[in-house]
């Protein structure tokens, strides 16, 4: 939420009677902490300079931001739900409910993923009582300092009900430290440092028998070979996010680390079987590299493997795949900035004598996808009058945000081997970043977070009137000054699409859908959408689906466009339809929810936005 910078409107002061609210509002909100406590938050007396300022962030969510001495402490959503920031949280750590991960997962919350099942540790008294949409803060193992803020995208029910699978998403990350909305305050780090927190391991301290057992059972699974293994990895390693934790649903913790060579083996192994499967007709192919990868080699290695690239003598997807069409296996061909997968050699000798193993991991998701698909919940489309349960994570729509050198980063770009036509994801930017510092011995002698910045540097991400003043930048600084100036381009995974799973690259950031209520003749209401074409809906389909569930009628209406364009429309349901069209919108097609809203859509209500 504010992992990028945030519009503000004008600062007011509160007065000493809102002041007492707020505390007030804080203390029904949050019981566990103390007056005390709340009363050393807001200073001395509670007298202190306590500022509010209306706020709306880059994916359109607004709010209200509560600063004390210019320090922001917490934020109030639209719909009064009261948010602490890291700063409010290193003062009362226990205000919220908190959920533990490994350092590496830290470090990818950091670059805007949200946390995943499998990067929690699972505590040996269970979750406590967790509900769907519940603020959380999350700490690392190591420290009692919280580090970031979310709200739980499944309960701690369903999470035993699942017997402790841990598999999918376990928390959106809304606020992080190093963000934007810490770099507005004072940049102070935690009381108790992270640095001295243990960030390099990745294996759970709990676990549990999947055999029926709800009940949690301590077992030590940190072995000598892993402690000895943790306790040689390289600083810059360690402090690196590891890019399988927080995205692999799959529990690795206990398979041992592979050499290239094997790990090349069980590549191979994983594109075959992927091979085998995949449909080389015109609505899959031409297919972006990073998807064939993703969706198709990940779930396609045999069950219980770890697969990372990364650990492979490749380092690179684009290189593994161009060695396999060296090898005749396959075609790719370059365009716009992506390496794109055109065919498949399917009388290939080596495809065609290949035996895919009998278990894979898309074998396991399908069948919880399947047990979930049969339960007792009301069918989809269905309107009981209840909030519906979020849909599968295999079918919850996500984005993948890409970055393209402009002329100003190409040389930098260029030092570490790529090109003006490659598009790279945040995690390559910071990879890019660290690989050049290395080659370049940038890193400070006294105090290895600093960098230096050499011409490179200088002429990439500093301004003018920097040139003579900045010596040095923070690793993460640099990342985010590179990531923000640079072009951007997205890509939609849309898996509930019947037209594809996946959009071509799109250049610039994502355009919302528009819902919009408005009222005609006299105090008749209608509800429009439109922009459904962009996340692969039908339009005429999706009327029909609405029609049902709000009991009204329905309309398709062409709206003007550029001439050769593809025809988009507007549907139109009769009445204030704006819930159902949500639930729709979250139960048929994917589209995440969260607290009522969704970085994919925008609602307008009478005029005004919702």
């Amino acid at each position: 939420m504010f992992r990028k910078p945030f519009a503000t409107k004008t600062e007011s002061q509160l007065r000493s009677s809102d002041r007492r609210k707020l505390r007030a509002e804080l203390l029904a909100a949050y019981p566990a902490s103390t007056e005390e406590r709340i009363a050393e938050l807001f200073g001395d007396g509670g007298g202190a300079d306590v500022t509010s300022v209306k706020f709306t962030a880059h994916s359109g969510e607004q709010g209200i931001l509560i600063s004390i001495k210019g320090q922001p402490i917490l934020w109030k959503d639209l719909d009064g739900n009261l948010f602490p920031t890291v700063y409010a949280l290193w003062t009362v750590p226990n205000m919220l409910p908190s959920i533990m991960t490994h350092g590496p997962v830290l470090h990818k919350l950091f670059d805007g993923a949200d946390l995943m099942l499998p990067g929690v540790i699972i505590p040996a008294e269970g979750f406590g009582d967790l509900q769907y949409g519940d603020i959380v803060s999350i700490t690392v193992r190591g420290s009692l300092m919280p580090m970031a803020v979310g709200t739980m995208a499944i309960s701690s029910d369903e999470i035993k009900k699942s017997n402790y699978a841990m598999r999918g998403k376990g928390v959106h990350i809304l606020h992080t430290f190093g963000d934007t909305l810490w770099a507005s305050g004072d940049k102070s780090t935690p009381p108790d440092p992270v640095d001295e927190a243990d960030t390099s391991g990745s294996w759970s301290e709990i676990s549990y028998p999947h055999s029926g057992m709800s009940t949690p059972v301590n077992v030590d699974v940190v072995t000598d070979s892993v402690r000895s293994l943790s306790m040689s990895v390289p600083d810059d390693e360690a402090t690196q996010p590891n890019h399988t934790e927080a995205a692999d649903e799959d529990d690795t913790s206990s398979i041992p680390q592979l050499t290239p060579a094997e790990m090349d083996t069980l590549l191979s192994t994983a594109l075959l079987t992927a091979l085998k499967t995949l449909p080389t007709d015109s609505k899959t192919l031409p297919m972006p590299s990073s998807i064939l990868y993703a969706n198709h080699i990940m779930p396609s290695r045999p069950r219980g493997t770890h697969l990372d690239i990364k650990q492979s003598s490749y380092k690179k997807v684009g290189k593994f795949l161009k060695a396999m069409e060296k090898r005749g296996l396959i075609k790719l061909k370059e365009r716009g900035g992506e390496t794109l997968l055109v065919g498949v050699n399917g009388v290939h000798p080596l495809l065609k004598e290949f035996e895919a193993p009998r278990k894979i991991a898309r074998d396991e998701k399908k069948k919880d996808s399947q047990t979930t698909s049969t339960g007792t919940g009301p069918a989809p489309g269905s309107s009981n009058g209840t909030n519906p349960a979020p849909p599968s994570i295999n079918q919850i729509i996500s984005i993948t945000e890409f970055f393209k050198p402009s002329q100003k980063e190409l040389r930098f770009f260029e030092e570490v081997g790529g090109s003006k036509n490659d598009v790279y994801s945040a995690a390559d930017i910071r990879t890019a970043v660290t690989e050049y510092i290395s080659a370049k011995g940038l890193v400070d002698d006294v105090n290895p977070r600093m960098v230096k910045i050499d011409p490179t540097l200088c002429d990439t991400i500093l301004q003018k009137h920097e040139y003579t003043t900045i010596d040095y930048l923070p690793r993460d600084e640099i990342v985010s000054r590179l990531r923000n100036q640079m072009p951007q381009f997205h890509q939609l995974n849309l898996p509930a699409s019947p037209q594809g799973s996946v959009t071509e690259l799109r250049k610039g950031p994502l355009k919302p859908l528009q819902i919009t209520t408005e009222q005609r003749q006299g105090r008749k209401m209608v509800t429009k959408v439109v922009g459904l074409e962009r996340f692969g809906v039908d339009p005429e389909t999706f009327a029909g689906v609405l029609r049902g569930v709000c009991a009204s009628s329905t309309s398709l209406s062409p709206l003007p466009g550029k001439a050769n364009a593809h025809p988009t429309y507007e549907v139109m349901v009769q009445g204030n339809k704006v819930k159902e069209v949500c639930g729709v919108l979250e139960r048929e097609y994917g589209v995440p929810f969260s607290g009522g809203r969704s970085r994919f859509v925008e609602v307008f209500e009478k005029g005004g936005k919702k």
